[in-house]
């Protein structure tokens, strides 16, 4: 294969690559990071429990993925909505307080085995739409250190907090494509890389053969259909 079809395929894969970074940064604008972040520090101290959590319902795969949350990055945590608390209060829009989860099943142990962390209690609320048409995520907190559990004061507390987050939630809940397409991209991006990697392999030792044709259409084919994004 000639030197300038090598050189417009690569032109072509560092445009994906350039729009990947583009969509990235949008996703990293999207929703006021910074101030959820600042809510997941503070709320933990308020409420004198270990861990604060907010969660997004992804309505098309029906999981529920983590934002943000104590000692934790975004999406390590995905439970499904049918089988998880932050699930269950997503759903009905209610808040709920569970205890002795230590010496239950769901998807809370799952959870933990992953991270590391063992769950006692757990209370949660709904992140409603400005609108209050559905809702799009969750607050959990996590052991209460205190001895009383959580009181009334302390579900009407985290709901005002999960009112004081909604709009950003919301953008999040209503952008959240862009880091599927990213992702998508990525793995697109990656497939091309490596057989480009093929590519260079196979003109090194066998110029011009059947088999490096096929390669290249290949990358060409893939490359018409991933620049359409």
């Amino acid at each position: 294969m000639e030197t300038e079809k090598i050189a417009a395929i690569e032109e072509k894969l560092e445009k994906l690559r350039n729009k990947q970074r583009v969509l990235d940064k949008a996703w990293r604008k999207t929703g006021n990071r910074d101030l959820n972040r600042f809510f997941i520090d503070i709320i933990p101290r308020l409420l004198k429990v270990q861990r604060c959590s907010i969660f997004v319902l992804d309505p098309k795969t029906e999981n529920v993925w983590l934002h943000c949350g104590t000692d934790l990055s975004e999406r390590e945590v995905k439970v499904a909505k049918h089988s998880s608390m932050v699930g269950e209060v997503i759903a009905s829009g209610k808040s709920q307080v569970k205890t002795n989860m230590a010496a239950s099943a769901g998807a809370h142990g799952k959870v933990d085995m992953k991270t590391g962390f063992t769950t006692y209690d757990a209370l949660c609320v709904p992140i409603f739409s400005v609108d209050k048409s559905q809702v799009v995520g969750a607050i959990q907190v996590l052991n209460r250190r205190a001895d009383a559990g959580y009181s009334q004061e302390d579900i009407e507390l985290l709901e005002r907090f999960a009112f004081q987050v909604q709009l950003n939630i919301e953008n999040i809940f209503l952008r959240q494509e862009i880091v599927k397409v990213s992702e998508l991209l990525g793995e697109k991006i990656r497939k091309l890389e490596r057989a480009l990697i093929r590519y260079g392999e196979k003109h090194g030792s066998h110029p011009n053969s059947p088999e490096e044709e096929e390669l290249i259409h290949l990358v060409q084919d893939e490359l018409s259909s991933t620049l359409h994004f």
